[in-house]
């Protein structure tokens, strides 16, 4: 699965947190079905009458600025995987529906970048620059705005066995096996390559999630999401419930583009009077998400508890991962000061390392082929 990676993420919380989850059949804010839009709005006529978003995952507060979008009078489609309402701006109807599905088991873990080509009726999805360089020349795709500045995949440790290990490279010295699971990942063979971790005593089997580091006792080491996994095992994961920390792929030297929200290259041009004017409002929902995800995280939660997939999701969860994204500056502002905005010396970067240890043909390629910032308005920021 090249959009996540994580199928072992969700067996660790299917398999250790069983917590009771509501099946529906269909849910909302209310017993009106959804709207498609009132047909009057900043969207009306200028984007398709419903925007399809392809999320890469289940719902997660990492998410949050999508969901952020979608007004009251939502539907739930536990068959479907999705939700349907209005898309809103401020709280304002824009006149077309928003319509987001959910990734990993349900869509048999494909990524965005395929699933826009499956099905023309999804305009947006999330997608990781680097594995979408991979596929590119067969499934072209344009990020238009980067919904993380950071990646929140990271190395994580046990405090209590390494008190003085800060770093990957720390860990290294002590000789730790880190289990990675079996999938191909550019960013392990690049820091491999790079010194910073030893191959040797990289786990690349599918050791199932929490048991194999519980198991461990503190001696092995684990990748999974800062953002998530640490609040899991110290405060939701009887079996362990002491702190884990760890250090971000993205610090060191792998400037992975993490939740680019991205479109078919085609519909750069053919979608762009939509793009110009609904990316600004994605923007501004993931700024409103960031200052208040109360509203949002509960949203999360209900449709994690609907969808009933096994995966497990909680309110103290969503919180700790909004408020880790901010502190670690996972979710943060461009390089130019504008939320969403991408660098093309960085993309550039993360080619020649895709290149090389992924070798990819990337022949006749460039940033411009894999971003724009045409649809960015500079001015909505963090603040």
């Amino acid at each position: 699965m090249s959009a996540r990676s994580l199928p072992a993420r969700s067996t660790a919380l299917a398999s250790t947190l069983l917590l009771g989850c509501l099946a529906l059949t269909a849910c909302g804010s209310d017993d009106e079905p959804a709207a498609a839009g009132s047909g009057d709005g900043a969207l009306s006529g200028v984007c398709p009458d419903t925007v399809v978003f392809q999320a890469d995952w289940e719902p997660e507060a990492e998410h949050g600025g999508v969901y952020e979008m979608l007004g009251e009078g939502y539907e739930i489609d536990t068959d479907a995987k999705s939700v349907t309402g209005p898309l809103v701006a401020g709280g304002e109807d824009t006149g077309v529906a928003l319509e987001i599905r959910i990734g990993g088991n349900s869509v048999g873990f494909q990524s965005a970048q395929s699933l826009l080509y499956q099905d023309r009726d999804i305009l947006l999805g999330y997608g990781r620059v680097g594995d979408q360089l991979i596929a590119q020349q067969d499934t072209p795709v344009t990020a238009v705005m980067a919904a993380m500045e950071k990646s929140p995949y990271a190395v994580y440790w046990d405090a209590q066995t390494y008190p003085d290990v800060k770093t990957m490279g720390d860990l290294k010295a002590t000789g730790a096996t880190i289990h990675v699971g079996s999938l191909p990942e550019t960013w392990i063979d690049y820091l491999v390559a790079e010194g910073v971790l030893d191959k040797s005593k990289l786990d690349r089997s599918d050791a199932p999630k929490p048991a194999t580091f519980v198991a461990a006792k503190g001696k092995d080491a684990e990748v999974g999401f800062i953002t998530a996994e640490p609040f899991m095992y110290e405060e939701e994961i009887a079996e362990w419930g002491r702190p884990v920390v760890g250090d971000l792929v993205a610090d060191n030297g792998y400037p992975e583009y993490f939740q680019a929200i991205s479109v078919r290259t085609s519909d750069v041009e053919a979608q762009a009077d939509c793009l110009k004017a609904l990316v600004p409002i994605m923007q501004q929902a993931h700024v409103d998400y960031a200052e208040d995800p109360t509203a949002t995280n509960e949203l999360v939660v209900e449709l994690v508890e609907a969808y009933d997939t096994g995966w497990v999701y909680t309110p103290e969860g969503a919180e700790y991962a909004h408020d880790k994204g901010l502190e670690l500056g996972i979710v943060a502002n461009g390089a130019d000061g504008a939320i969403g905005s991408f660098e093309a010396d960085r993309v550039q970067t993360l080619m020649d390392i895709v290149e090389k240890h992924a070798g990819a043909d990337l022949d006749g390629l460039g940033p411009e082929d894999m971003f724009t910032n045409e649809f960015i308005d500079p001015s909505i920021s963090l603040g």
